[in-house]
């Protein structure tokens, strides 16, 4: 291990300033790349959240849609049948 630290070392003592400081600038964008990217996935898990609530409200008053427009389609057709009686009354 002793041969790997050394390595390390003539390594980084070959590495010119401006390198050390290009590597230095890159790891903390890298840092600031992946915070971000944290970031932006909690707020897509927190967005998908909201749509499965938003979805499974919708479907909560689907019942009660379907109730309204059998509903509507009843009344419409009674209108339709009475509306028919009366021209049939009204030509005779």
């Amino acid at each position: 291990m002793s041969e790997t630290t050394k390595k390390d070392e003539s390594f980084s003592n070959e590495i010119s300033e401006g390198d050390k400081y290009f590597i230095e600038q890159r790891d903390l964008i890298l840092q600031d790349i992946s915070q971000s990217m944290d970031s932006i996935l909690n707020n897509l898990n927190g967005l998908n959240i909201s749509l499965e609530n938003f979805i499974a409200v919708g479907k909560e008053f689907e019942s009660v849609s379907d109730l309204w427009s059998k509903f509507y389609a009843g009344v419409s057709t009674v209108d339709d049948a009475q509306t028919s009686e009366d021209n049939i009354t009204e030509n005779t």
